[in-house]
């Protein structure tokens, strides 16, 4: 399962329970009115409405739970699969790192080094002291584990504000959740494709190292 397919999956639950929060309305409108008409019983009325929020909230609850164990899931294995992406110190890394904290460097200069060990962490430090040294203030780092962490919370806050939305349309839940789907899809494309380039954009967005 891919993060393209959860985030999918998770604008699928909001689109669901937004026809479920419309049906139930139109539903509940239709049998007051055969009520009204004594066509049916209120009981029998309530017992309908009843079944159809339990349908309802047992394949939201079905969903969110499954979105939930699929991140997990997708977390576990990316995270091993970062390891294998980041680049190693090695001796010769250690010997111009080494010999470049001996020298007068230039901004410029360190910024090339960056964008050299953008991909090797232990390095990326390595500079930022010898900025520090020589009195230059450095874009900082961000780890991909950490976006990674931003990017799952992203999912599991807009998939659990979908599960908890209830069906029943007292306070304008179903125009709030239309508006809130097309602000969500705009979030979730961002979230997903800043975390797809990473190595990228991985310079100069956190605020330390």
């Amino acid at each position: 399962m891919t993060l393209q397919q959860i985030k999918t999956q998770i604008y699928n639950l909001g689109t669901y329970k937004q026809q479920k929060i419309e049906a139930y309305g139109a539903m509940k409108k239709e049998l007051w009115e055969k009520v009204r008409n004594q066509v049916l019983y209120q009981s029998e009325a309530e017992l309908r409405l009843e079944n159809f929020k339990k349908e309802a909230d047992q394949y939201s609850d079905t969903e969110f739970a499954n979105i939930l164990a699929k991140l997990e899931n997708f977390e576990q294995t990316e995270l091993e699969k970062i390891k294998s992406e980041y680049e190693t110190v090695t001796a010769d890394n250690v010997a111009e790192l080494n010999l470049l904290s001996t020298m007068k460097v230039s901004e410029q200069e360190l910024l090339s080094y960056l964008e050299k060990y953008k991909r090797n962490p232990l390095a990326i430090k390595k500079l930022h002291e010898i900025g520090s040294a020589n009195n230059i203030a450095l874009p900082s780092y961000i780890l991909k584990e950490d976006r990674l962490a931003d990017l799952l919370k992203v999912f599991k806050q807009h998939a659990k504000s979908y599960h908890d939305t209830p069906i029943i349309d007292s306070n304008g839940s179903a125009s709030d959740l239309a508006f809130m789907l097309v602000l969500a899809s705009d979030e979730l494309n961002t979230t997903l494709e800043t975390y797809s380039n990473h190595f990228d954009t991985a310079l100069g967005l956190s605020e330390s190292l």
